[in-house]
């Protein structure tokens, strides 16, 4: 992995540096054995805005190329929007939204049939800063949850 330390954060420089990120941080303490690398199913980009609920453990992406909005995992399930926050970075240095490379880390039970917990983690597009949102146990372990990072 080609991060580096810096004032207590990890900084990587491209994709690989943030999958192996989110292997390193593992899911609700368990290891992950998936990632995947968000990208938007309407124009192909990979930088987002992330909106969440860390109570309710819910996750929306917002694609910075075509605006298009995508839940992770099952959180439009569980949405409410009166409940979220959004993800900074602060090298920013305010409160408001910033670009981010996102992965979702996945721990899946043995033998691969379904999911145990999930992780979502993140690159700032501005520093390269190596961060994690939120991680929570899968309802129900659907396997099918893997493709909707």
């Amino acid at each position: 992995m080609a991060t580096h330390h810096g004032d207590d954060w990890e900084f990587g420089q491209d994709f690989a540096d943030l999958v192996e990120y989110a292997k390193a941080e593992g899911a609700e303490g368990y290891e992950v054995h998936e990632v995947r690398l968000c990208e938007c199913a309407s124009c192909g980009g990979h930088v987002f805005g992330l909106h969440g609920d860390l109570t309710e453990n819910t996750a929306k992406r917002l694609c910075r190329g075509c605006g298009q909005e995508h839940f992770i995992a099952d959180s439009g399930d569980y949405w409410d929007e009166s409940r979220t926050g959004v993800m900074v970075c602060e090298c920013d240095g305010d409160d408001d939204e910033e670009d981010f490379n996102i992965a979702v880390g996945y721990s899946l039970y043995e033998g691969g049939d379904g999911i145990r917990a999930l992780a979502i983690t993140s690159r700032c597009v501005a520093c390269g800063r190596l961060g994690y949102w939120d991680d929570w146990m899968v309802r129900g372990g659907d396997i099918h949850l893997l493709n909707r990072a």
